[in-house]
């Protein structure tokens, strides 16, 4: 059962990745490379991640329920456990240890810096970023579909971090709200993970493709015996 295996590459991604951005802070400073990513900025790019940041939303998380139908329900009782996990941390960091904490455009008020058209900017409660929280649950997720897959590891945790790259270059966060979403979203899925197999066997295994199947197979026997029932009747008044 693939959801009983860790994800080796994934996690070395993600420690790859967070060593990345450690580099970036000590070289450039928290606050030092936003300026620096903003002066780079280019009409290209701007579309780039001003869409790939979506992939962020907490609607995301919607669009993967029909993961239940087609797997295990045990990669569904992930899914809602994790998003549940990692929305309380989120919560948590924003609304009550951070909270009111500056965002970027707010910290730079003073400054002349380029902003994205479209893209509404946020003032407060920067940390952490949800955005790259919920990217990266989800990505965890898909990359536990194919746990001895490291190439195929590697896609879902691409865009996730391009997600997170983009709450940056679109000044919405600081890198280390980022790299605290990352993490937010790997232990949220791992804890979600280890809360669902201490379930029965049989919730794990339940698929309700096949359950629905069988129920409508099932229905249709039904209905061909009531109709061959009708009709023998028929036959026998005649």
């Amino acid at each position: 059962m693939t959801f009983r295996k860790d994800i080796p590459a994934f996690t070395f991604y993600l420690l790859f990745g967070s060593v990345l951005i450690f580099m970036l802070v000590l070289k450039y400073s928290n606050k030092g490379f936003s300026l620096y990513i903003n002066e780079l900025h280019h009409p290209i790019l701007d579309a780039f991640f001003k869409h790939i940041t979506h992939l962020g939303d907490g609607l995301m998380l919607l669009l993967f329920l029909p993961i239940i139908f087609f797997k295990k329900s045990t990669y569904g009782i992930i899914l809602h456990l994790g998003a549940l996990i990692h929305l309380v941390f989120v919560y948590l960091g924003k609304q009550v240890f951070f909270h009111g904490a500056p965002r970027p455009m707010l910290v730079f008020q003073d400054l002349s810096l380029h902003v994205v058209e479209g893209v509404k900017i946020a003032s407060y409660n920067t940390f952490p970023s949800g955005h790259t929280a919920t990217a990266f649950l989800l990505a965890a997720l898909l990359a536990q579909t194919r746990p001895r897959q490291p190439f195929y590891q590697f896609f879902p945790f691409l865009l996730a971090l391009l997600v997170a790259f983009s709450r940056v270059y679109l000044m919405q966060h600081f890198l280390v709200d980022v790299l605290a979403g990352m993490w937010i979203g790997y232990f949220s899925f791992f804890a979600a993970k280890a809360i669902t197999l201490r379930f029965p066997p049989k919730w794990q295994n339940f698929r309700l493709n096949q359950f629905l199947l069988s129920k409508l197979q099932l229905g249709l026997v039904v209905w061909k015996r009531r109709i061959h029932s009708d009709n023998y009747r028929y036959r026998r008044l005649k």
